[in-house]
């Protein structure tokens, strides 16, 4: 079976995304939930098994070094 396969990694500014629209970022989070819900692992119980079911975000501190923060736990989405 072939699969269509995406992979989205996406670094927004912090006070870019907080002007986003709570309803715009709601909808996001329940159509990213729903194709969540298709979706299936690859080569599933093989040696070979892909983790392709994975949609998570986290607030990240890499461009801010002077603070020596790590970035936040990841959140499922």
């Amino acid at each position: 079976m072939a699969l269509i396969r995406f992979t989205l990694d996406l670094a927004i500014p912090e006070a870019v995304f907080n002007v986003i629209p709570a309803a715009r970022k709601i909808a996001f989070r329940d159509e990213v939930r729903a194709l969540k819900a298709l979706a299936v692992k690859i080569n599933n119980g093989l040696a070979m098994e892909e983790m392709t079911v994975k949609a998570v975000w986290h607030k990240c501190y890499h461009d801010q070094p002077e603070l020596n923060k790590p970035c936040e736990p990841e959140i499922e989405i």
